[in-house]
């Protein structure tokens, strides 16, 4: 039992610390690219690195990321379930299959031979796409509550690849899914306090769910904005802080000009004063905020007229809150420094993922729709490192020579 408590302590600290940023932009034909960078120290908030099976990477970039493909009728979540259930390891089988941003490790300890696999971000084949954020002040539901016959219940820790395993459609969720639905917290507090909430997707809508105050919170994200605490309607209230802002040329002071040795003034000098008090520090509302005027901006003077240019913007969007290692200060040298280990652009509508890592700017692509997702007894997982271990950088010398 000793052990097993130990083991539960890596578990949770293997969930913590996802700081995260997903903003939306619209593309052509009523269609949505779901961009998302993820966020942590170095080290994964207090997760060790040093156990066997989980090495650290040589670039001290980040977790050692895998993009996977999990088929139906995979089963999920038994090992990541040790975080919030000690005793029954909760898992299922998988209804639809998904391709997810996944990271595993070993148990340390030689009496429990147990591989922990952590979803962090996916789409599924039916479109649904979910990511994970942190939310400290989340309070799950009671686990020893009475619940409804027919109730599921599922640990925090799991529930993105619960989700992305079992639910087709937002509406899905919402009419037919969280009315059965318990998501339970950990066994033993973590001890950094971070836990999730999620921000989950289709074609056609796009909604928060968090837990607070032991009761679940389904928003509905029209403001296409999603970071880290405070909870997402502060989010909402804070955005009004930032009416000043505008879109158009500074002009407010025309109707006070003066002469002076230096000309007329006051009056904008230069670009960007339209922008003057965004705020441009890389904590959880700031990086809200700053995503919200800049898409709405841009979609404003120049909406993207084709998919290509809406991904172009979605990838400007996330470079805004791009973290470069060691410029965020950490709360404890365990910790490492925060630093964006990956990003994401999905769409829903197209069955397709994008990805890159912390060190190159180079995006690769899945698409879905020829992928196959049948359940095949003693497949082997289907995976690959978020990052290929270079730069990105291509060398065109030969072609100018």
């Amino acid at each position: 039992m000793r052990a097993c408590s130990r083991l539960l302590v890596v578990l949770a600290r293997l969930c913590a610390a996802l700081a995260c940023s997903t903003v939306h932009v619209p593309a052509p034909g009523n269609a949505t690219v779901i961009a998302r960078t993820m966020e942590l120290g170095s080290l994964g908030g207090e997760a060790a690195l040093s156990f066997r099976g989980f090495p650290a990477p040589s670039s001290g970039s980040g977790l050692a990321w895998r993009v996977a493909v999990h088929r139906r009728g995979e089963e999920v979540g038994k090992a990541i379930s040790l975080v919030c259930d000690a005793i029954t390891h909760t898992s299922w089988i998988t209804k639809l299959g998904y391709v997810s941003v996944d990271v595993a490790a070993q148990s340390p300890f030689p009496k429990l031979n147990v591989t922990v696999n952590l979803a962090s971000d996916g789409i599924n084949e039916a479109g649904l796409t979910v990511s994970e954020h942190t939310l400290r002040q989340s309070v799950y539901a009671d686990a020893a509550a009475p619940a409804p016959a027919g109730t599921s219940r599922v640990c925090f820790a799991a529930f993105t690849a619960w989700l992305l395993g079992n639910v087709a459609t937002v509406r899905e969720l919402r009419e037919e899914v969280l009315p059965r639905l318990r998501v339970v917290g950990p066994v033993v507090p973590l001890p950094s306090g971070d836990l999730l909430h999620w921000t989950i997707d289709d074609e056609r809508e796009h909604v928060v769910l968090e837990y607070l105050d032991g009761e679940m919170r389904l928003h509905n994200n029209t403001v296409g904005a999603f970071t880290n605490d405070p909870d997402f309607t502060w989010h909402l209230r804070n955005l009004n802080n930032f009416a000043n802002l505008s879109p158009d040329w500074p002009k407010g002071g025309e109707r006070i000009t003066v002469q002076s040795e230096v000309g007329a003034l006051p009056h904008a000098v230069g670009h960007g004063f339209n922008l003057l008090g965004l705020p441009g520090d890389a904590s959880p509302p700031s990086r809200f905020v700053r995503l919200f005027f800049q898409r709405q901006y841009a979609v404003l003077r120049a909406p993207p007229a084709s998919l290509n240019e809406s991904l172009s913007l979605a990838i400007g969007l996330l470079s805004s809150v791009f973290i470069s290692q060691g410029t965020v200060a950490s709360a404890s040298p365990a910790a490492g420094f925060e630093l964006t280990q990956y990003s994401v652009l999905k769409l829903p509508a197209a069955r397709q993922f994008l990805f890159r890592d912390y060190a190159s700017p180079r995006w690769r692509r899945v698409r879905l729709g020829e992928l196959d997702f049948a359940p095949r007894a003693g497949a082997s997982a289907r995976s690959l490192p978020v990052g290929d271990g270079t730069l990105g950088v291509e060398d065109v010398t030969a072609k100018l020579g």
